[in-house]
């Protein structure tokens, strides 16, 4: 009679990734400031990066972590050298965490001055500002000596970028290979709610996210 080994139990594949931004709510209830200064970390908030970073570093895991422009115009991001340097690879968030689906000004949470909109030489579409602003997008990122590995947007969507070719036509200018824009109920019941819409922002407290899947296309 012979015995057969049993299988090996399968193990589970598990993404990390965690957006460098500021959040409203944080870190109490009723705070929106951050609305208007996304990148403006606060130094609780990159110490606990950092530290997620070491953690994961040290357990033999990698933090996908993706990153708004404008925090990049901080003095000093020594600390987000060290998370590149441990090996955690980082994607561009845009640059003020506007809403990409926008078609006019009035649907950003950033008030845009018209000179920015003038400039571009466009119709004040969110997406045409964001080329225009992030003309080095998908290039090497200012002072980190790195090129963004990926693109994500603000909050998510239920199609993602479907139905919005012009976008995903300006991400593949960028250079951009895959970007991270698909978000999914967690639960039976929003998931019901959900099919009734033809597209959901993230719209959870800070304390409690959903998960957000990485497509290469939309």
């Amino acid at each position: 009679m012979s015995v057969s080994a049993a299988p090996k139990p399968e193990k589970a594949q598990i993404a990390l990734t965690l957006d460098l931004e500021m959040s409203r709510h944080y870190p109490r209830r009723g705070l929106t400031e951050w609305d208007y200064q996304k990148g403006n970390l606060d130094k609780a908030t990159k110490a606990y990066s950092l530290k997620a970073a070491r953690v994961a570093h040290d357990m033999g895991a990698k933090i996908h972590f993706f990153c708004v422009g404008r925090v990049l115009e901080q003095p000093d991001v020594g600390w987000l050298k060290e998370i590149i340097q441990m090996g955690h690879p980082v994607g561009n968030h845009t640059y003020d965490h506007v809403n990409v689906l926008a078609t006019n000004p009035k649907q950003t949470p950033v008030p845009v001055p018209a000179s920015t909109v003038a400039a571009a030489g466009t119709d004040g579409r969110a997406g045409d500002r964001t080329e225009h602003r992030d003309a080095q997008t998908g290039d090497e990122a200012p002072g980190l000596g790195i090129s963004p590995n990926g693109f994500r947007t603000p909050g998510g969507f239920y199609k993602g970028l479907k139905g919005r070719p012009d976008l995903q036509a300006m991400l593949k200018r960028q250079g951009f290979k895959w970007i991270s824009s698909v978000i999914r109920p967690t639960c039976p019941a929003s998931r019901s709610r959900s099919r009734g819409r033809k597209s959901t922002t993230r719209s959870s407290p800070p304390s409690r996210r959903p998960s957000r899947s990485v497509t290469r296309r939309d």
